[in-house]
């Protein structure tokens, strides 16, 4: 939002409507300004997407998409958009639907210019304060909540790192939350993607801005907790499900690059059911995080979908080795070789190494490989590749080099093998998408989200890998086959548009039209004239 300028649109399928909310008040001298108007939900989240308005005011009856839709939509879009719905008469029934949704507020037809008024001033308040609460930091807390918190947050840490014992943990749990701990547990953590020699301080504002915006995204969920790690990264704590850390994170890498221009990664750790393993969860999700990285960041990635960990019971710190393992196991082989290298290279130069040492570095090598190739479930490329044998070449070597081409070969075979794998998983996975689409894509229910759950999957993930496997979004894919299925009817029969419509999945008639051109590049009566011919 341009500082002193509050935008809205108004959505209702009567134009009069649309037109006398916006002359009714002096919407100029409240600093309101009505950028746009839209007849349907389809139009309104059009231009929600290129405007980007503070309010939208919407009918509650509409063709296609009721205005309580629209608003879960909108909401899902942005989280800090406000939504008041436009009614005929007081539909009570609504009510908890819309606290649900998000909805901000009602407004009774006829519109009284008064209550409409005053409904402008509450607006305008509640935008002017919510934009004021990025500007500057919130006031200082009484010294005791100050204490609470800190003391709260400490414990958190503590969850983090393990340092305690279950029972402490519970003890401790029950008093900064006042029950006993009987749920589930999960952990995902938030990184910006800073410059490499980015100013310190300006990748600590930016860091504070992204606990601060996903503390408002969950400020009304139960059972979360924000805060910064050891680390400065932003940790978010679920006392429940992995799948709501997964929302989360989506939502929060949208609202950070939409309210304070910087890019984000989410890591997402598994669900546990004690507090004594946060702390797995925890290492999880941050090395779910750095395969993110690894891989362009900006999405979520939970863990177990694409890597696994190697041992939950190493340092959260990755020794030079243990950096290899990582590399192997995400099938980046140039990295593995390039890091079996470097630490040779930084052994030769040490006055006094040996070639017993090199052994040793060896042996550690082998071992932490043979544990991931366990975790991973790769049983026969560990018979195959990690014999005996594989030792007596080992300490056959005579020189530094020899052992470095020796581990930086097996490097290579094993990256190649895991990635390998990876892609045949993906693959598979694909491959049973598409026969279910190929099935069910009349279905107007079916959509990137049923299908992600359908399939036991978060969404980024199945998006990521449709794409990569496809060459097409999902979206773009299932929208081809619900086209190319219509225009098979348009030659077929004589059913109109809307029939049509209804048989391939698409219920908005005025959705189906547009998206029709958009993919045939002819209009609904152009091709039809046109095949008429």
């Amino acid at each position: 939002m341009e500082k002193g300028r509050i935008t809205a649109i108004v959505v209702d399928d009567e134009v009069n409507t649309r037109k006398l909310l916006q002359i009714l008040l002096d919407w100029n001298s409240l600093g309101i300004e009505f950028i746009g108007e839209a007849a349907n939900g389809n139009e309104a989240l059009d231009l929600i997407d290129a405007l980007k308005p503070n309010i939208v005011f919407t009918d509650i009856n509409m063709p296609y998409m009721d205005g309580l839709e629209l608003a879960r939509l909108a909401r899902e879009k942005d989280p800090f958009i406000k939504v008041v719905i436009i009614t005929a008469y007081p539909e009570f029934e609504y009510a908890k639907q819309s606290v649900r949704i998000g909805v901000h507020d009602f407004l009774l037809k006829p519109i009284q210019p008064d209550v409409l008024r005053k409904l402008a001033y509450a607006l305008k308040e509640a935008i002017e304060k919510e934009t004021a609460h990025w500007n500057e930091y919130r006031k200082i807390k009484t010294e005791l909540l100050e204490n609470t918190l800190e003391l709260k947050e400490k414990f958190l840490l503590d969850l983090l790192v393990g340092t305690s014992n279950l029972d402490q943990l519970n003890r401790r749990f029950e008093y900064f939350f006042g029950e006993p701990f009987h749920t589930s547990c999960s952990v995902a953590v938030l990184d910006v993607h800073n410059e490499p020699n980015g100013e310190e301080e300006k990748n600590l504002i930016l860091s504070m801005g992204c606990k601060r915006v996903v503390e408002f995204l969950v400020h009304e969920r139960e059972g979360v907790n924000v805060f910064h790690d050891n680390s400065g990264r932003v940790v978010i704590v679920s006392w429940g499900t992995a799948r709501e850390l997964e929302l989360i994170g989506e939502q929060a890498i949208r609202a950070t690059k939409d309210r304070i221009g910087c890019h984000t990664t989410v890591g997402v750790g598994s669900v546990y059911d004690k507090l004594d393993r946060v702390k797995d969860s925890y290492k999880e999700a941050l090395e779910a995080l750095r395969y993110g990285k690894l891989y362009g960041g900006s999405q979520v990635i939970s863990f177990g979908e694409d890597i696994r960990l190697v041992d939950t019971a190493l340092d959260l710190k990755l020794t030079e080795m243990e950096e290899i393992i990582f590399f192997i196991k995400t099938g980046i082989k140039e990295q593995a070789v390039h890091s079996i290298d470097k630490l040779f290279l930084s052994l030769a130069s040490t006055r006094g190494a040996t070639i017993e040492q090199a052994y040793s570095l060896g042996v550690h090598f082998l071992s932490l490989l043979i544990l991931a190739m366990s975790e991973l479930g790769f049983f026969q490329l560990r018979t195959d590749l990690l014999n005996g044998a594989l030792y007596n070449r080992m300490f056959g070597c005579q020189t530094f080099s020899e052992l470095r081409l020796l581990l930086s070969e097996l490097a290579e075979e094993a990256a190649d093998y895991i990635k390998g794998t990876r892609n045949k998983k993906t693959s598979r996975i694909i491959d049973e998408v598409l026969a279910y689409l190929m099935q069910e894509f009349r279905n107007p229910e079916v959509s990137l989200t049923s299908v992600s759950q359908r399939f036991h999957l978060n969404s980024s993930y199945l998006s990521r890998i449709f794409k990569q496997e496809t060459g097409q979004g999902f979206t773009d894919y299932l929208l081809k086959l619900r086209i190319d299925e219509a225009v098979t009817l348009m030659n077929e029969t004589d059913w109109k548009a809307y029939q049509i419509a209804e048989k391939v999945g698409i219920k908005d008639p005025y959705y189906f039209s547009h998206r029709f051109k958009k993919v045939t590049g002819v209009s609904i009566q152009e091709y039809k004239r046109a095949s008429q011919k």
